[in-house]
């Protein structure tokens, strides 16, 4: 599973353990008042009751769910965790940038298709987006290659960490060119 994947999910289980505490916390409320208000030998007390309390020998079934999703959570951060400390600390490729494991041996001079728009991940192209600018577009990375170099070399972009120099390199030949599409 990707990164972006394991981040959704485990946003979306932690949305549901909080659905089941907020449950648990109802159904044990109901109870209380349920026994305070001698309630407690009528059908829907029961009902709850078995729910809640009353499902031997595990315990409630509301109690191994939470605490199977709560495992589940616990490993789903462990590993956003140890997928986000990789990418500050290796300089291995991730999954995001397929380009970087192929060695592309460019003839001539560099193209915007073949040697440019690969060295921008989706995530560094819909992280420009807000700013106006579509790393996608040639027309638009040909219009803000002066603004998108300067970053570059400044290692302020991409903002999860600077590329090589070599790829550096690579847009200011480009950009030096004839910016061929």
């Amino acid at each position: 599973m990707d990164s972006a994947k394991v981040r959704t999910v485990h946003r979306r289980l932690g949305i549901s353990i909080a659905f089941f505490l907020l449950v648990q916390a109802i159904a044990g409320l109901f109870m209380s008042v349920g026994r305070l208000a001698s309630f407690d030998m009528s059908h829907p007390y029961n009902v709850i009751y078995t729910i809640h309390a009353g499902w031997d020998p595990l315990g409630s079934i509301y109690r191994v769910a939470l605490g199977l999703a709560t495992a589940m959570q616990g490993v789903l951060g462990v590993k956003v965790f140890l997928n986000r400390r990789k990418k500050r600390v290796s300089s291995f490729p991730s999954s995001d940038q397929p380009h970087v494991l192929e060695k592309k041996v460019s003839l001539g001079t560099p193209s915007f298709s073949a040697d440019i728009r690969p060295l921008f991940r989706s995530f560094d192209i819909e992280s420009m987006r807000p700013f106006g600018i579509d790393l996608s577009s040639y027309e638009a990375v040909k219009k803000h290659a002066d603004d998108i170099y300067a970053r570059l070399s400044a290692r302020k972009m991409p903002c999860d960490g600077p590329w090589s120099d070599n790829y550096v390199q690579k847009f200011k030949e480009w950009m030096d060119g004839i910016m061929d599409p």
